[in-house]
């Protein structure tokens, strides 16, 4: 008993640190988000994505998705290269952001089930269909003639993985397996908001409060997903209870 109150005592030690590293962090982010020049987030963003981290190590332990942290590192390059040098690194922001979708998409793989989607397909396709023209009007038409070539390129292959995050979550959603399928749907709403602020932001209006309101989607989006991934159990496909005729 003694040593399980120990190691108790240990965790939660631990786990409040983390949670009270990662507040602070976010706070100090907002703070010089609003306060700073953007350049300055460079010091303190950081800060809240390796608490992030840490604090989806110290709930998965060894069952963590290395995935998932590739995905932050993945972000983490990208946010520094957006605050000291956007339009010259843009190539590499797109490419970065779009690693970061792309892995979280794939991190959510084990929460779909192929073969009770059947009875979803049409509605799921439509939902889809939806999202995509949103996504790709609301982004390409907003900035396609602001920047090169090369630049569109990226920015198409950047919002095609924002889709495929996008349509992997709201079939999850849709499914309605998962209790807290809104945690992780707030997660994907916050950061197709977070996305479409930062362009709006750099290509048509420069505006500080797009900045902080960015920044702010930009980590609750991140902290959900991990919440998500990090205390939700994949359910087998045959405890699965049958909700669609």
């Amino acid at each position: 008993m003694t040593k399980t109150r120990e190691v108790d005592i240990r965790f939660f030690n631990k786990t409040t640190f983390i949670d009270g590293l990662f507040y602070i962090s976010f706070l100090a982010t907002v703070i010089v988000s609003i306060c700073l020049e953007r350049e300055q987030l460079v010091y303190v963003l950081p800060i809240v994505i390796f608490s992030i981290i840490f604090k989806y190590i110290n709930l998965t332990k060894k069952k963590a998705n290395p995935l998932f942290i590739i995905a932050l590192l993945a972000i983490l390059v990208s946010d520094l290269l957006a605050s000291s040098c956007f339009e010259n690194c843009f190539v590499w922001i797109a490419i970065f952001a779009s690693v970061y979708l792309i892995c979280c998409a794939l991190s959510l793989k084990k929460y779909l089930h192929k073969g009770k989607l059947k009875s979803l397909l049409s509605f799921s396709f439509i939902v889809s269909s939806i999202l995509i023209f949103y996504v790709l009007y609301s982004i390409l038409d907003l900035v396609i003639s602001f920047l090169p070539g090369i630049d569109v390129f990226f920015l198409i292959i950047c919002s095609v993985s924002l889709i495929i995050y996008n349509i992997t979550v709201a079939i999850i959603y849709i499914r309605d397996t998962y209790h807290n399928g809104t945690v992780l749907l707030a997660s994907s709403i916050f950061t197709f908001f977070q996305i479409t602020l930062i362009v709006i932001n750099e290509f048509l209006l420069y505006d500080k409060t797009f900045t902080v309101l960015a920044v702010s989607c930009h980590i609750i989006a991140m902290y959900l997903f991990m919440d998500f991934i990090a205390k939700t159990k994949v359910i087998k496909l045959e405890d699965i209870k049958e909700k669609f005729i």
